[in-house]
Formats: structure tokens, C-alpha cells, sequence
């Protein structure tokens, strides 16, 4: 008789005694451990639960369970009377991450307390939910219990108001089969996967493949928990507890420069110092502003890092490498034996079981992006903290059309920039409504901000689920931060298209690093010059300052 493996000994015993989790169900079926596919994730549900590699901790009437490894901080009133928990990492204005337990220096109940909690965290930075278990205004009132996500809802969170189970995603938040949302649905790489298909449903071949949008999920019962949005943990009512001033005053391009960049700094000193990682770097914008804002990292255990999958990824590897040498920092640059295109991973049955941990822990988003499949993680010390350059499209207006679009365009435009799957022309309308739905219940000088806001308001949270998939290192985005984005906002758009914004941020920060070249702009001069990319780069770089 053939032994049992660890893992199918310990999704037999966890599924023996109580409520099934589909998650649970699929990585028994695939023999895949359940730990290590769920790192960083969470249940919080009335029935308590054996998960491997989690903890358990009583939340108002329920039970929360969380990672091992997904931090939990209590943050209560200048009195130590507990008022909710922070998961994951979040800085607060002082610079500071908050862990252990965190005393606020207010004082309240019900409304009142409430409001000045949720002017508190809506400037915290980082990746993190917030859960509230607020006294009532009186002894009779009830609590107010809600979970609050970050600025980007990177950290994801989905619900299921029939049951009452909140998680992290789908596969955790189900203890029944996915009842398939009419609105979109997986691709074909998942729903052709042998071993996947047999534990998925059948999905109609006529859904548009693609994003699920404006609160949707897989399963066209369980919601997601959008950026700047708070849920009712009670009734599952949603409310915004966020939105921006409608008449805000412009800024120049210096002056919203000289409010971001200490911003930008406090958020780097505090993820380079959180413990060991990697800073992946690249040839583009977003992470070299954080470059530019980052402490000396010879006093931390961050390390620079950029890879190539692809050609133009190889020209990142060089300019990243150009910038570590600027600051006088290590710097590890990862390519195939093989070359950009090559892969880590010559065994077929461990890829695929790579791709299939993907899949389940991002909640069927994909089965990962080539640096996962192709084993540039594994390469990695496994576990450290990865921090990603990303969120920071708003300063360089990236989302705004290039080109002057009539009405209708326009916003077919923020239509297709918010990732949603869009079938035939029925489908387009259906979702162009949810649009417009959503334009009236936020309030905004459209010329000004139309693009911005679908880009953090709809944009973001979607995207962000499908990181649980990345589970091999603890993934953050310094430049998560609302600061960053309200004051980017008060910028023409046209002005930061331009790149006045990104231009007077690297003017402020590091000069010296602003002088390196941009792959984009290199690919763009040598495509008119007619010379080859890593020609024209080159010569670029031997240009610059002490090359000689």
C-alpha cells in the first residue's frame, strides 16, 4: 500500500471534524500543503478551525484565524480599552509599523469614536485590514464591527454575507462549490489545467474572460472589500469612508514634490528596516523614486534586485545594475542560465505543482506571471520581505488617455483601465452602467480626476487578490500611502503626463540616480535614431557623470 505524504495527512486530518473550506478540499485533491499555499491569508468565521500553520484568536463574536506569518497588532483607546486589530503591516505618520499592541490618544463611543478612527487609518501606509470592534454609544447599543482595507486594498479581503465568513480570498471564504458570477470569468489556463478542471464548475463559454470589477468575485456571492471602503461585519452593508476634496487647490509640480518626498522617505526608512528582503528595482519610474527616497541601505538587510523574463527585462537588469553602482550598493541581478526567456524550474512535476499553488492561493486569478512559473522566486531566500515599486502610476498621470476622446470614448477608456472583463456589446453597456452607478456616488471634477479615481477606486483592490499567489516572500508597497496620492492629484494630469511631477520628486530626492537613463525613454530615442535599444542605452550610460 502506497504511504501517505505529509501533506495529505494533514488535509485528511484538518477536513475530518468540521465545515470544509474549498481551499481546504482543493489542495487535498492536489496533494499540494495547505500552509504554504494560504501564507499570509486569513479566515475570520463563527465556527472555529483547525488550519494548518495558523493561529486562532477570539474577534468580537467570532473567530479569527491568521498565518503564522501575516503580523497581528491590537491597537486600542488612551485607556487600553481594545478597539481592533491591524493584520499585516502598516506604518502610521509618525514613521513608525505598528506591531504588538498600540494605544491611540483618543477616547470616545459609538459615531463619535468611530470617525476619528477612520481619520486615523486612513493615513496609514503599507499593506494591511483594519478590523473595528467599537462600544455603542450607549451600553444598549450595539458594537460597530467593520473591516476597513489599505489605500490600494493590497491587502485583500473578500466576504460571503450568506454565511457570514470573512478571508482573505475566494477559496477561503466558500464551503460550498464556486456558483460562477455571470460577469467574467477564469482563462483558459486555468479552466484547461487537467487537474484543476475536475474540481472547478462549469462556467459558461460565453462570460468574457478577464477581471472581476466593482466589488465582484469568482463567485457571484462573495464580494470584495474595495479600496477606501469599509463593511459592516454585522449586516455586510458597504460604506466609503474615503473620497477626496472636490475642490481641492492645484499645486505646482515643486510644491507637491516637497509633500511627497518625506512621505515617500518615512515609508521606505520603515519597509527597509522591517527585516530581511529584497528591493526589486527596474528600468521604469515607480521604483526609482523610492530609490531615490530610501536610507542608507548598507545599514539595513535590503538588498537591490531586478530580473529578466524577457528582452526589454534584460535592459532593466542594466540600468538597475547602473543604479546600485550610482549608490554604492550590492546588487543582484537574476537571469536564466538560458538566457531571458530560459527557466529555473527543468522539472515538468514541480512546475506545475508551482503554478497550481499559485492558482489556488490567488484565488484562480492565473497561475502566475513567467518570474513565478519559471522558478525566479525559488531562486530566492525563501520567506524574506519583496518590496515592489508599484501604485505610483498616478504621478506620471499613466491611466490618462494620450489623446483628446469624445465622451463616450472616455470613458469606455476608464472602463478598460479599471481590468474588467468586457464581452460583446450588452456586456459593455451592463458594465458602463456600473460605471456611471459608481461616477454618481463619488462626487468629482471630472477633468481633473476622472482617471485618477477609477484607477484607486476600482483599479487597484481586484489586481492586488491575486498577490496571496506570490507566497514564497512577504510582498509591500511603500508607496501605498493616501498622502501620496491626494497630493499627486492637486497636480495638473497633463502635467504630470509630462513627467513634471516624477522629474521634480528625482530633483528633490537623488539627483544623481534622475540622471540615469529610463529604458522607456532609450527604447522610444533609439527606435527614431533606428540603432539598436542596448546601443543607444549603453551609450547613454557611458555618458553619464565619472564614466569616463
Amino acid at each position: 500500500m502506497a504511504s501517505c505524504s505529509k501533506e495529505q495527512i494533514q488535509n485528511r486530518k484538518m477536513t475530518a471534524a468540521q465545515p470544509t473550506l474549498l481551499g481546504q478540499s482543493y489542495c487535498a485533491a492536489l496533494d499540494l500543503g495547505f500552509a504554504i499555499t494560504f501564507r499570509f491569508q486569513f479566515v475570520l468565521s463563527e465556527t472555529k478551525r483547525d488550519l494548518p500553520g495558523f493561529d486562532t484568536r477570539p474577534f468580537a463574536d467570532r473567530t479569527l484565524h491568521t498565518h503564522k506569518d501575516l503580523p497581528v497588532t491590537e491597537f486600542t483607546d488612551r485607556d487600553g480599552n481594545p478597539l481592533g486589530l491591524i493584520l499585516g503591516f502598516a506604518v502610521d505618520e509618525n514613521g513608525q509599523v505598528l506591531t504588538g499592541t498600540h494605544a491611540l490618544d483618543l477616547a470616545g463611543k459609538g459615531a463619535e469614536i468611530e470617525e476619528k478612527i477612520e481619520k486615523w487609518l486612513s493615513y496609514l501606509g503599507g499593506r494591511f485590514l483594519v478590523l473595528t470592534d467599537l462600544p455603542g454609544k450607549t451600553v444598549r447599543s450595539k458594537r460597530l464591527r467593520k473591516i476597513y482595507a489599505d489605500p490600494a486594498g493590497s491587502l485583500g479581503a473578500v466576504y460571503d454575507p450568506q454565511t457570514g465568513i470573512v478571508a482573505s480570498s475566494v477559496l477561503l471564504c466558500l464551503e460550498r462549490d464556486i456558483d460562477p458570477d455571470p460577469g467574467a470569468r477564469p482563462g483558459d489556463e486555468l479552466l484547461t489545467n487537467k487537474r484543476l478542471k475536475k474540481l472547478l464548475p462549469e462556467f459558461d463559454p460565453d462570460t468574457p474572460i478577464g477581471g472581476h470589477g466593482f466589488g465582484t468575485t469568482l463567485d457571484r456571492h462573495v464580494r470584495r472589500v474595495m479600496a477606501n471602503r469599509a463593511v459592516d461585519l454585522t449586516n455586510f452593508t458597504e460604506h466609503r469612508f474615503w473620497r477626496p476634496e472636490t475642490e481641492m487647490p492645484s499645486l505646482s509640480a515643486e510644491d507637491a514634490a516637497a509633500q511627497i518626498v518625506p512621505v515617500m522617505q518615512s515609508m521606505m526608512n520603515a519597509f527597509c528596516n522591517v527585516g530581511r528582503g529584497y528591493f526589486a528595482i527596474s528600468g521604469g519610474h515607480d521604483s526609482r523614486m523610492l530609490l531615490a527616497c530610501a536610507p542608507d541601505l548598507s545599514e539595513t538587510e535590503m538588498e537591490l534586485y531586478c530580473y529578466a523574463t524577457n528582452w526589454i527585462g534584460t535592459l532593466d537588469v542594466r540600468v538597475s545594475e547602473v543604479l546600485a553602482e550610482t549608490l554604492q550598493q550590492p546588487f543582484f541581478g537574476q537571469v536564466s542560465d538560458s538566457g531571458p526567456k530560459g527557466t529555473f524550474l527543468t522539472n515538468r512535476k514541480a512546475a506545475m505543482r508551482n503554478r497550481l499553488r499559485f492558482a489556488l492561493g490567488s484565488g484562480l486569478s492565473h497561475l502566475g506571471d513567467g518570474w513565478w512559473q519559471r522558478g525566479y522566486a525559488r531562486q530566492l531566500r525563501q520567506g524574506d520581505f519583496w518590496l515592489r515599486g508599484n501604485f505610483l502610476e498616478i504621478i506620471t498621470a499613466r491611466v490618462w488617455p494620450r489623446f483628446d476622446l469624445t465622451k463616450s470614448d472616455e470613458w469606455l477608456h476608464a472602463l478598460t483601465n479599471t481590468r474588467v472583463a468586457l464581452g460583446n456589446e450588452a456586456d459593455v453597456s451592463r458594465k458602463l452602467a456600473c460605471l456611471e452607478e459608481w461616477h454618481q456616488s463619488l462626487p468629482m471634477d471630472e477633468d481633473r480626476h476622472l482617471h485618477d479615481l477609477t484607477y484607486l477606486d476600482l483599479t487597484l483592490a481586484p489586481a492586488q487578490g491575486s498577490f496571496y499567489g506570490f507566497s514564497s516572500h512577504t510582498y509591500l508597497a511603500p508607496g501605498n500611502h493616501r498622502r501620496i496620492f491626494e497630493v499627486a492629484m492637486q497636480v495638473p494630469w497633463q502635467d504630470r503626463k509630462r513627467g513634471r511631477l516624477y522629474d521634480e520628486i528625482m530633483r528633490q530626492s537623488n539627483p544623481a540616480l534622475h540622471q540615469v537613463p529610463l529604458v522607456g525613454a532609450a527604447t522610444y530615442h533609439a527606435k527614431k535614431l533606428d540603432i539598436p535599444a542596448r546601443q543607444y542605452l549603453e551609450q547613454k550610460i557611458s555618458e553619464l557623470p565619472g564614466r569616463n
